[in-house]
């Protein structure tokens, strides 16, 4: 008889031995330029945009670790240009001038956790985003040759801090006419040497280009493996999906490694290592979202393949939903609607806040919703709602029936009520056991080893006085009848 099952998919074609090569080939140059791709997105998003190194610095003044070790360059900025030793020892008196050296060493640590209060004001805080977005885009501008005031042989790009060193020195009681002579230079941390602009507009003009480029490359190389792979599509869609997760993986672990190489070399003492970790960790904290961005989106194009795979699970999965994607696209394109909704509700990471990696996710989904269409309406042409449908309420009644049997298989086996009290037969004492029952079934049914074990319970009941003579006599005259024969 033949099986209404549909007959299995035909093995997939084996490809020929360039064109296999040249699948590989594009594999592995794919995953080469996904990992260039997230750190020349990374780059031009957050070295090259100010307003993200702005973000990213109030992230920084956030951190502890960060705060501590400002406050304490702002404040060796106060004590060395304002002489506090002098001011001190003016203010007292004569007998008191040779404290004002130990005093202006305790002051220190006052001002340190004043700084430290400070730096958590909104106001602070402010002026520390503005001094870094300044620097920022005057780093763009040289970084872009658009700098009239900033040549190659011109100044250095600095991080101006004056105005934060005039703002301690005033919250720790210095008069304003000392603060007012706080030099320009104070304060201020240099971010690009005109030694380094060169090589900086070098790198720059490579990351604008290289920033779109190479992931449209990337996706290009990937497309093109698939294509090329006929017969295999779906096994090349499976392992295009595992080398953006590779990538993705590949520079998570690769930011570990150069971190701990960064840290040890910018962090000459113990002192400073918890402040160089976290730096390298927030500036670096866009790189991490964009790498796992690129291996949530690897993960799709696996599943899809084992989705659409020869697996049992999987051929029942589809058989299931064949139905609704075949006769409701409505439904099918529907559910995953709500799943990219909610998906992009929750934004685990930045890229789903974002229109591009957003609209690029609901490209794929449509993609893989009409490929799954096509696939099992080849599959499952007789898959229609009338039938799942009918399946469905087979199903549901015969589990109603095999539920019904249990049942009553269970009523069945429950042994009969020991007799009552008053009919003849003595009541147990308290706490004493009832005696046991013949069972009621079939005289035959009652084994040998079956009655052996009866005739025992009844003589250790007789010994304890819960049967009398007379109830004992009964029982095994009913027990041998039940074993003779009705």
């Amino acid at each position: 008889m033949a099986s209404d099952a549909p007959a299995a998919p035909p093995p997939p074609r084996t490809l020929s031995r360039g064109r296999r090569y040249a699948v590989r080939g594009l594999l592995t140059l794919a995953t080469i330029v996904a990992v260039l791709s997230i750190v020349a997105v990374w780059a031009n998003r957050q070295l090259l945009n100010a307003d993200n190194w702005a973000t990213t610095s109030t992230a920084l003044l956030d951190d502890p670790a960060v705060r501590s070790a400002v406050s304490g360059y702002l404040v060796d900025q106060v004590y060395a240009n304002v002489d506090v030793g002098s001011e001190l020892s003016s203010a007292l008196p004569p007998r008191l001038k040779p404290l004002a050296g130990p005093a202006a060493g305790g002051l220190r640590n006052v001002a340190q956790d004043v700084t430290q209060t400070a730096l958590g004001r909104p106001l602070v805080q402010q002026a520390w985003k503005r001094a870094n977005k300044l620097a920022a885009e005057r780093f763009i501008a040289i970084a872009e040759g658009k700098s009239t005031a900033v040549t190659i042989a011109g100044e250095t790009v600095y991080l101006d801090l004056r105005a934060l060193v005039v703002e301690i020195g005033q919250r720790l009681g210095l008069p304003g006419t000392l603060t007012a002579k706080i030099p320009a230079g104070a304060g201020r941390v240099p971010v690009v040497t005109s030694r380094t602009a060169s090589a900086v507009q070098d790198v720059t003009a490579a990351l604008r280009g290289l920033a779109l480029v190479l992931p449209l490359a990337g996706v290009a190389l990937l497309a093109a493996a698939v294509g090329i792979a006929r017969g295999r599509r779906r096994e090349t869609l499976r392992a295009a999906g595992w080398c953006l997760v590779f990538a993705g993986v590949l520079v998570l672990v690769a930011r570990t490694v150069v971190g701990q190489r960064v840290v040890e070399s910018v962090a000459r003492t113990d002192a400073v290592k918890p402040a160089a970790e976290a730096t390298w960790s927030i500036g670096t904290s866009m790189l991490h979202d964009i790498a796992w961005a690129v291996i949530i989106t690897g993960i799709p194009l696996v599943l899809a393949a084992w989705v659409a795979g020869p697996m049992r699970w999987a051929r029942a999965l589809r058989r299931a939903a064949a139905p609704w994607l075949v006769e409701r696209p409505d439904v099918a394109y529907g559910v995953a609607g709500v799943v990219l909704l909610l998906l992009i509700a929750w934004g685990p990471l930045p890229a789903l806040r974002m229109v591009i990696p957003v609209l690029l996710l609901i490209a794929l989904a449509a993609l893989g919703v009409a490929a799954l269409r096509r696939q099992v309406a080849v599959e499952f042409p007789e898959a229609t709602l009338l039938g799942a449908h009918a399946s469905w309420e087979a199903r549901v009644a015969h589990a109603r029936a095999s539920l019904r049997e249990r049942v009553g298989r269970r009523h069945e086996q429950q042994p009969p009520a020991p007799p009552a009290a008053g009919n003849g037969a003595q009541a147990p004492a308290d706490g004493a056991a009832p005696p046991p029952a013949i069972p009621a079934r079939a005289p035959a049914a009652i084994d040998p080893a079956e009655r052996v074990a009866l005739l025992e319970r009844l003589a250790a009941l007789h010994e304890r006085g819960v049967l009398s003579d007379d109830e004992l006599a009964a029982q095994k005259a009913s027990l041998t009848h039940a074993s003779d024969g009705a």
